[in-house]
């Protein structure tokens, strides 16, 4: 859980570095303060107080510091702040429920096949580019590769624990579907700064951001499916 926490606070840090290359002030104090909450109470607004107090000292940062600050520094850094809290935070949500290693070795086995799938698959057969203007060398082939392995190991992961093959279908197509959304997101945004990668800490592969997220958009599906759907 520790491990996650670090991945947050790493990740908004790539976010706001990101933010201030395009040549805006993300606002870090508040914005940190805001993760933080995001990522302890994700969709139990049980702390909306607490968020209402930060959002007001966010404004009263803009107000005192303007024309330091500008609407759109303020709109990057709270949504950078709501999507690294709130998604990660589900990561770390996958720890604290029952036999919650298994729970998260599946996340992560359903992540690397999509991921895995629509790399080999893209590689030896990808002809049709999907969309291009966010991620050029990604392929409808590719997609296709990596939904079916996604199926393949929910219908895996299912076989072993007690899943029906339809749960394990339905949880398979979902997961299918949000792991490339939350890759060809990242991407997005990366292209919409005019960054390759979010960071250089793991060398090859970029920062924390380019490896986590998918799973930023699986560990949420996951959870609310198999722990809270009855999946």
């Amino acid at each position: 859980m520790g491990f996650v926490a670090l991945i947050a606070i790493i990740g908004l840090y790539e976010f706001y570095r990101g933010i201030k290359t395009f040549g805006h002030q993300p606002m870090w104090v508040p914005g940190y303060l805001v993760m933080i909450i995001m990522f302890f109470t994700g969709s139990e607004w049980s702390n909306e107080a607490l968020l209402i107090a930060v959002l007001l000292l966010t404004l009263t940062f803009m107000v005192l510091l303007y024309p330091r600050y500008h609407i759109i520094d303020l709109a990057a850094s709270f949504f950078g702040a709501v999507y690294v809290g709130l998604f990660i935070g589900y990561i770390w949500k996958l720890a604290l429920v029952p036999d919650h290693f298994r729970v998260i070795v599946f996340a992560l086995l359903l992540t690397w096949a999509s991921d895995t799938g629509a790399y080999f698959v893209g590689t030896w057969f990808g002809k049709h580019k999907m969309i291009p203007s966010l991620s050029p060398n990604k392929t409808w082939e590719g997609f296709i590769g990596g939904f079916m392995a996604t199926i393949l190991v929910a219908l895996a992961g299912g076989f072993l624990s007690a899943l029906s093959p339809f749960q394990s279908i339905m949880l398979g197509i979902i997961v299918g579907l949000a792991a490339p959304v939350g890759d060809l997101f990242a991407s997005g945004v990366k292209r919409g700064l005019g960054i390759k990668d979010f960071g250089n800490l793991i060398p090859g592969h970029g920062g924390i951001l380019d490896r986590v997220d998918s799973l930023m958009c699986v560990a949420p599906v996951v959870y609310f499916l198999i722990l809270k759907g009855g999946v």
